[in-house]
This record gives C-alpha cells, sequence and structure tokens, in this order.
C-alpha cells in the first residue's frame, strides 16, 4: 500500500482520537466538592454508590451527603446553597421555580413513583386490601401523615383524595418527616395514615405492625400516579452551577452513569446491600430483613437510575394540575436540562 493512502487514515484517527480526548477531559472535574441531598433509609442510592465505589474521583469531582427528610426542605437547602445536589420530584421544583428559583433536573435519581400509602393497625380501615379507591376513602376524617407540609407526598395524597371523592380539606395532615420518624408516630398512634417512602413500607409488611396499602410503583391504578413512574425524584442543581461549572455537571452523569451500571447488576446485590447499610443501619428487629426487601423492590422497579422519563414527568404534572393541586404545567424545558439523559427501559 502507498503511504499516500496511509498518511490520511492514519491522520483522521489521530483527530479522531484528540477528539475523544478532549470530550473526556471536558466531562472531568477539578476537584470541585459536590454535596448531594440524601434520605433516611436507601436514600440516594446513586450517590452512595458513587462516593463508595470512587466513581466521584474517577470523574474529578469530591462527593459528600446531607441528610435531609423531604423534597421542599431539600429545596430550600439548595437554594440557600447549603447542599450542590437535590434530590426531589418536579412537583416540588414547580412553585419554587414559579417564585423565581432557577433550579433544573440534569439526572435521575430515584425515578419510580416512590409514594406509599400506609395504614395504622389501630385504624378502622374495611377497605384496607381493596384496590383504589376503596382504601382511600378510610382516610375521611382521619390523621395522614406526611414527610413536609406541601411535600411531593402530600401532594400526591390530596390528588389521590381528590380523585375518590374526598376533599384534602377532609383530612388532617401531618409533618412527620422521614421513614424513622414517620413510622413512630404511626405506631404510637399519633396519627392513623401515612403517605411516605421505603423504608416505612417493608417495615410495616416485616413487622407486621401497620399495613401498606398501596405502592405507586407497582399498583397501576390510578392510572396517571402509574404513569409517573420514570420521572420521580430527580437529580437538580442551581442553574448558576450548570452554567458556571459544565464540566461538574457533566461528572455528576458519569458517576451516576456508573453508579446506574454497577447496582442494577445482579451480580453486585450483595455489595450494594453492604453500601447501603454503611450509611443507614436498620437498628431493630428483622432490620437486615428490611433492607433486603427495600433495595429488591427498588430495583425490580428499576428505581435507581441515572436516565429521567420526560413524559413521565409532563404526566405526573398533568395529574396535579387536573386536580387544582398544582396551578400549572410548566414546560418541559424549564424543569430539565438537555443533557439530562434520557431513561431507556
Amino acid at each position: 500500500m502507498k503511504l499516500s493512502r496511509i498518511l490520511p487514515t492514519v491522520g483522521a484517527t489521530l483527530v479522531f482520537a484528540g477528539g475523544l480526548l478532549a470530550s473526556a477531559a471536558m466531562a472531568q472535574g477539578k476537584g470541585e466538592s459536590v454535596k448531594f441531598q440524601d434520605y433516611p433509609g436507601t436514600g440516594n442510592m446513586l450517590a452512595r454508590i458513587a462516593i463508595s465505589k470512587g466513581y466521584c474521583e474517577k470523574y474529578g469531582i469530591k462527593c459528600t451527603l446531607q441528610r435531609i427528610p423531604s423534597g421542599p426542605l431539600g429545596a430550600q437547602a439548595l437554594l440557600a446553597k447549603s447542599i450542590d445536589a437535590g434530590l426531589f420530584p418536579a412537583e416540588v421544583m414547580t412553585p419554587a421555580i414559579a417564585n423565581g428559583a432557577k433550579i433544573k433536573i440534569i439526572a435521575g435519581g430515584a425515578v419510580s413513583n416512590v409514594g406509599l400509602a400506609i395504614a395504622g393497625n389501630h385504624v378502622d380501615a374495611p377497605n384496607a386490601g381493596k384496590p383504589f379507591p376503596a382504601f382511600v376513602r378510610d382516610m375521611k376524617g382521619k390523621k395522614i401523615g406526611t414527610p413536609a407540609r406541601g411535600s411531593a407526598l402530600e401532594r400526591m395524597a390530596s390528588g389521590m383524595l381528590i380523585k375518590a371523592g374526598i376533599s384534602p380539606d377532609d383530612v388532617t395532615f401531618v409533618a412527620v418527616g422521614g421513614p424513622d420518624t414517620a413510622y413512630g408516630a404511626l405506631v404510637s398512634k399519633q396519627v392513623d395514615f401515612l403517605f411516605l417512602f421505603d423504608p416505612a413500607g417493608s417495615m410495616c409488611d416485616v413487622l407486621k405492625t401497620c399495613k401498606t396499602l398501596w405502592r405507586g410503583a407497582s399498583d397501576k391504578e390510578p392510572a396517571e400516579t402509574y404513569a409517573m413512574n420514570g420521572g420521580g425524584s430527580a437529580t437538580v442543581v442551581r442553574q448558576e452551577t450548570i452554567d458556571q461549572n459544565p464540566n461538574v455537571v457533566e461528572a455528576i452523569i458519569r458517576a451516576f452513569r456508573d453508579a446506574d451500571t454497577f447496582i442494577n447488576n445482579p451480580a453486585n446485590y450483595a455489595e450494594t446491600k453492604q453500601i447501603a447499610e454503611q450509611y443507614f443501619k436498620f437498628d431493630f428487629p428483622k432490620g437486615d430483613e428490611v433492607l433486603d426487601r427495600v433495595l429488591k423492590l427498588a430495583i425490580e422497579a428499576k428505581t435507581y437510575s441515572v436516565g429521567i422519563d420526560r413524559a413521565a414527568i409532563t404526566s405526573g404534572l398533568k395529574f396535579y394540575t387536573d386536580l387544582k393541586v398544582l396551578d400549572r404545567v410548566l414546560p418541559i424545558a424549564d424543569l430539565v436540562d438537555p443533557r439530562a439523559p434520557e431513561l431507556t427501559r
């Protein structure tokens, strides 16, 4: 072969390789610190895996966690700059953006509908075990615990009450914090029902101290809440982070993509569980069984994903606006940054 034919090929290869190296460099952090919102229980598993497996360092960022038990509190912390990345759904973002907050989703996180409806054993709930809307009708006149007033789960509870023909004014919502404090409030009869997230439901299932009535990730009614799967709690940052530190955003996405691949590989389940225990110990009888149930249910529902389903986000917001729980559906471009990976299932 003539040298004149070889040189263009070599040159093209070098240009391509140079482009790959430049792209990798652009995605690389420069030692920046990123503090992520975490939750009690299994919490922000993609961030936990990214930290424990060294994926943050691999892409040049230093990742830490701050436990904050609800979406609205996470949004407040993000806007106050006490954290750099929140983990909450679009229905929490919408009021904040309406009030001038400049925040965007850059990746998934816990994208299935993590909502649970739970009844205390002390409550007369004749419709427990029946599908929606029957079990919701038992809540009329009762106290319902949610992570925080105005939280995504309070909005979900309100929407389901309305669809069941009950005004949200006919119940009393009580802020009970994360699953640990919420579970205590339920079994001590301070509240009658919970709209919360795991491990609260798995504690009820394993310990038989309360009843899980509904799981948003698996129960197909109401259809509107099932359609939210894929568009749940996402990784949210300030717009200034996107504008001023695009390399950090790319590094987060890459670290979370590696964490997604790891956690969703069945061969890594034992190590995933071990990592979860390092951050939150279920220190009560059958705690190991509770953790096992929480993780297996979440992984089965494809909860831990770097991708986000934009159509599912829009479906959720439409559900809330149709029922007057939210004022409007924001354009997806106002909520999600273009570089956020699209969920593939």
